[in-house]
């Protein structure tokens, strides 16, 4: 606790002093109306979820060529069991397992989605860096910020509207990856794919910002005390791909 008092303190007095800067937090990225949609399966428990795709998995499995008929009374007796589960449980499998392409794309969209109230904004956020080495290039004055340590690597990468892609006017520099820090500037929606070296090797980074900083500083001695835990190498990549934010 004592530790997130100080995060929380360097925070706010930074961004107070920083010209008005807006201090946001990782919820505020994401575009509110993009998530204004029925989704049936956000109710569901893990089991349940995890039953109706063996019911999926099953129905496809019967449907297909591969089975032969000496296997296909075990495959229906089980498919019965599971749909009785999800019947029982009052979960409407067939609605569900129909609307599945649709609602998937909607989840897309809402992950792609930034929000339009922050576009142009002076802001403040605290994150995690993942620095970029172009390659024939010294400087890291590029690189990603993520909401929590590991994600890309240890981790999977967050949705596009919870990845920032920067790039430092400040004279700052990171010392490592995954260096937590509080970055400020002018935020823009504009959404970036690179495909980048990380420890378990290629990853696409996909964002939907794009952060010019202006002011930088790390938050190591209030966040990350054991220099052990650091994650010392950059990262390179090829040229990356943008495209206009604007929706």
């Amino acid at each position: 606790m004592k530790q997130l008092g100080a995060f929380l303190f360097t925070f706010l007095a930074l961004a107070s002093s920083a010209f008005a800067a807006m201090p946001i937090t990782w919820d505020d990225l994401k575009d509110p109306k993009a998530a204004e949609f029925d989704d049936p399966f956000a109710a569901l428990s893990g089991p349940e979820l995890r039953g109706l795709g063996t019911v999926l998995q099953l129905r496809q499995q019967l449907d297909g060529t591969g089975v032969d008929s000496d296997a296909r009374p075990a495959i229906e007796q089980r498919l019965r069991q599971e749909e009785a589960k999800l019947a029982a449980a009052g979960i409407a499998t067939d609605t569900l397992l129909s609307r599945r392409f649709e609602i998937g794309k909607k989840r897309a969209a809402a992950a792609l989605a930034g929000n339009p109230a922050l576009a142009g904004k002076e802001i403040a956020i605290t994150g995690y860096v993942i620095p970029v080495q172009d390659p024939g290039s010294e400087d890291v004055s590029t690189g990603y910020l993520v909401p929590e340590q590991g994600m890309c690597s240890h981790m999977p990468a967050p949705d596009p509207n919870q990845m920032i892609r920067y790039r430092l006017q400040a004279d700052w520099r990171p010392d490592h990856v995954y260096e937590p820090v509080l970055l400020i500037g002018r935020l823009s929606l504009k959404t970036t794919k690179q495909e980048i070296t990380l420890l378990d090797g290629q990853v696409d980074m996909i964002a939907a910002f794009d952060l010019e900083v202006r002011q930088a500083r790390s938050l190591d001695d209030e966040t990350s005390p054991n220099p052990a835990n650091r994650v010392w190498r950059f990262f390179t990549g090829p040229q990356d791909r943008a495209s206009s934010g604007k929706r």
